[in-house]
């Protein structure tokens, strides 16, 4: 019994800061049919941000706000160069992932006065999981809690703003930039601005992440590309996605299931080196399960 606790708990404690990482994601790819590879380089951004800020003494939810904006900077970066340069988005993303793993190891070394740094160690510091909403004596338990309210205020604050005119807008832009236009709408506007929230939400998840396991390095984000497109899609495949409120709790149920898998998979021995095997595996086994699908379906209806 005590297993299955550890087990749920591990599940959670990580699972649901994944969320952000996948709602992020899910912006960029889902509504804006953007691949945005700037991904790892923010992931890791919101890691060494609020770092530097818990090394300066920077209060935790002054620091949240901070790693917010870098966020939400570093996917304006990419969206200037795609919309503004004409550079192709794959490569728009990769350059302003390139450019931000130096960038963080120079953020790094501002926490301990050097040129730059490439980890840094947070176990002793005060973080935003010891706030005054942390109700337990036990810090996992405080950690799940206050992740589970951020990421419920931020799914709430989602669906109201893509049920505005600009988030309708933001939409309209993913699904058909030509009629967008057509429609009046600056695309160029609201691509930057979707992979701006995208990528604020993104650098949170890393926040978060670096805070629960206590430390930041510039190789953090390395995968989470990945984890996030996984979430995703095993969202998509177990909750559906028939509303725009459930496609957006889908995704994030997507993510605690994915590590649930992960968890067991370490669990059952499976080598920490053959975790980004299983990621690949998982993500095949996702995308080929609506073909299956549809070939059982075509057989039954021909058997009745």
């Amino acid at each position: 019994m005590e297993n299955i606790i550890y087990l749920l708990i591990d599940t959670l404690k990580y699972g649901i800061p994944y969320s952000l990482l996948a709602l992020g994601i899910f912006i960029s790819y889902r509504l804006l049919d953007f691949a945005d590879l700037t991904t790892e380089g923010t992931f890791t951004l919101g890691g060494v941000v609020i770092a530097v800020c818990l090394y300066q003494g920077v209060d935790p939810f002054l620091g949240t706000i901070l790693v917010v904006i870098s966020g939400f900077l570093a996917g304006v970066i990419t969206g200037l160069l795609h919309t503004k340069l004409k550079i192709p988005s794959l490569l728009s993303g990769i350059i302003t992932m390139t450019s931000l793993f130096s960038l963080n190891m120079v953020i790094m070394g501002l926490a301990i006065n050097e040129p730059y740094s490439t980890f840094l160690n947070l176990s002793t510091f005060k973080n935003i999981f010891d706030s005054f909403l942390a109700l337990f004596n036990v810090t996992n338990y405080n950690i799940i809690l206050i992740s589970t309210i951020i990421v419920i205020l931020v799914i709430i604050l989602l669906y109201y703003f893509f049920g505005t005119e600009i988030g309708m807008s933001l939409r309209a832009t993913g699904m058909n930039v030509k009629m967008a236009r057509a429609q009046g709408i600056s695309t160029t506007i609201m691509m930057i601005l979707g992979l701006g929230i995208s990528n604020a939400l993104i650098a949170l998840s890393g926040s978060l992440f670096a805070q629960i396991s206590g430390s930041a390095s510039n190789v953090m984000g390395v995968g989470v590309l990945v984890i996030g497109l996984a979430s995703i899609m095993i969202g998509e495949v177990l909750f559906g996605k028939k509303t725009f409120k459930n496609w957006l709790i889908s995704v994030s149920l997507g993510s605690v299931v994915y590590y649930f898998i992960v968890v067991i998979a370490l669990g059952l021995g499976l080598p920490d080196y053959y975790l980004k095997l299983l990621y690949a595996i998982l993500i095949v086994v996702i995308l080929v399960s609506p073909s299956f699908k549809q070939v059982g379906g075509k057989k039954n209806a021909k058997n009745s």
